[in-house]
């Protein structure tokens, strides 16, 4: 009896824990930004909290490494009394790592059964690495000019607000959704500012937009 009646109680209150799901998920996902030919390609990885018709979440979404721009790098001789110059062709490639957390809004009649919409913001942690990669040479011969580095990163923090869409069946929930970043603090290693004298780096925008495309599902009930 006094089980029934704290159910009840419960019930009337209304208390979220009756409501409260772990929920793990995945798919595809895509960065574009203005003035990029190519949008960035990858993956996402998806965790949600969700306690009623709000849910808090981390996502981790990656690329793979995309043509940046090409350039020539002055080689220098090994032997000072070499004649013969040689310019090494090199091809700079740029890739996104991001981690964000947020808080979603679901706006559905049932959010385990049937179509569902959701409104997110975020802040993001995120990764840029920028590496080059020449064709080869003889290193009998040649070798690179001092201070030459061939990989580079950029960290930064950004904002954004993001608007979904889902589904859910028996089996699980297939999302959707749109994203706007805005970054607010940036910051480069100390081999970027060396990485700029041989490639004529480009990608890097303020303002980028994510795609994602996948499938989630509930792992553990609370009740």
């Amino acid at each position: 009896m006094l089980n029934k009646f704290a159910f009840l109680l419960l019930f009337i209150l209304n208390i979220s824990v009756f409501h409260s799901q772990l929920i793990l998920g995945g798919g595809f996902n895509s960065i574009g930004a203005v003035n990029i030919k190519q949008p960035y390609l990858g993956a996402n990885f998806l965790g949600e909290y969700r306690d009623d018709d709000i849910a808090y979440f981390a996502k981790f979404y990656t690329t793979l490494p995309q043509k940046d721009s090409e350039t020539l790098i002055e080689m220098e001789p090994l032997n000072p009394e070499e004649m013969i110059n040689l310019q090494l062709s090199g091809l700079s490639r740029y890739n996104y790592n991001v981690l964000e957390f947020g808080k979603k809004n679901f706006y559905g009649q049932d959010l385990d059964f049937g179509p569902a919409g959701y409104l997110s913001s975020h802040f993001s942690l995120i990764m840029n690495t920028l590496s080059l990669k020449t064709d080869e040479f003889d290193e009998s011969r040649y070798r690179f000019p001092d201070g030459y580095v061939d990989k580079s990163r950029i960290y930064s923090i950004a904002a954004g607000i993001n608007l979904g869409a889902q589904y859910a069946f028996f089996h699980g929930t297939y999302y959707l959704d749109f994203g706007l970043n805005y970054t607010l603090i940036a910051s480069s290693s100390n081999s970027f500012q060396q990485m700029q004298q041989y490639s004529s780096f480009n990608s890097y925008r303020q303002l980028f937009f994510v795609f994602n495309l996948g499938f989630k599902k509930t792992i553990f009930n609370v009740f």
